[in-house]
């Protein structure tokens, strides 16, 4: 960074950075890019309902960016039923709720379109692969990804670092010069621990996972002027 753009970056960004700019930049999908959160909720209360399973706020809160397999794994448990069959219906259910369509959360297109100007992108999901690439299309984001990482592509999955680690490797890129986008405490979680930097923007309702910088949400303006001195 330049002292001149360093001097123009916004006040917060620059006590939380300094004069740091990212290599690469790795974002969350669900209820950060996407507004999946909403379909995932129907199609779990769809399974939960059916198999007369009352969770607890605690439960909920569990769910909250979890993989779909700990997720019917969650209900399984409360129900005393098969998790191979529970994951079965929720998997179907929740390509039934995406196939009505899919909205982007607000900000996401134009972040997403001004940091992939200037670094490459990736994508780290606790979905699977093939959930991933589908919902990205769906949402018109998918172009500006070089690299998507999923349940199904590492050993483990979020909270553990190795989706981020593999992004950042994939694009070139040092962990500890990739800045990650997460909304929720296990994706937080995973890119701290992979040694990224980290912008969050937590899901209404949920609590503020610890981040270099918490906002909002994406139509920050002093987010995109912060990009604009990369």
């Amino acid at each position: 960074m330049s002292p001149t753009s360093a001097a123009s970056a916004p006040n917060r960004f620059t006590e939380a950075f300094g004069d740091w700019t990212p290599q690469a930049v790795v974002f969350d999908c669900d209820g950060l890019l996407l507004d999946t959160e909403t379909v995932w909720q129907r199609a779990q209360d769809t399974v939960v309902g059916a198999r007369g399973v009352t969770l607890s706020a605690a439960d909920e809160a569990a769910l909250h960016g979890s993989t779909l397999e700990d997720a019917a794994a969650l209900i399984a448990a409360r129900a005393g039923q098969d998790p191979q069959a529970i994951d079965a219906d929720l998997r179907r259910e929740f390509d039934r709720e995406l196939g009505t369509g899919i909205r982007l959360m607000p900000g996401a297109e134009e972040i997403v379109r001004l940091t992939g100007a200037t670094v490459p992108l990736g994508c780290a999901s606790n979905s699977w692969l093939e959930s991933l690439e589908e919902k990205l299309v769906l949402g018109g984001l998918r172009e500006h990804f070089t690299v998507l990482e999923a349940s199904d592509t590492v050993e483990r999955a979020k909270p553990a670092p190795d989706m981020y680690a593999a992004a950042a490797r994939a694009l070139g890129a040092d962990p500890v010069r990739t800045l990650a986008f997460e909304d929720s405490g296990t994706g937080a979680q995973a890119a701290r621990d992979a040694g990224l930097r980290l912008i969050a923007v937590p899901a209404p309702g949920h609590p503020v996972p610890s981040a270099d910088l918490v906002l909002g949400d994406l139509t920050d303006p002093e987010l995109a002027s912060w990009i604009a001195t990369w």
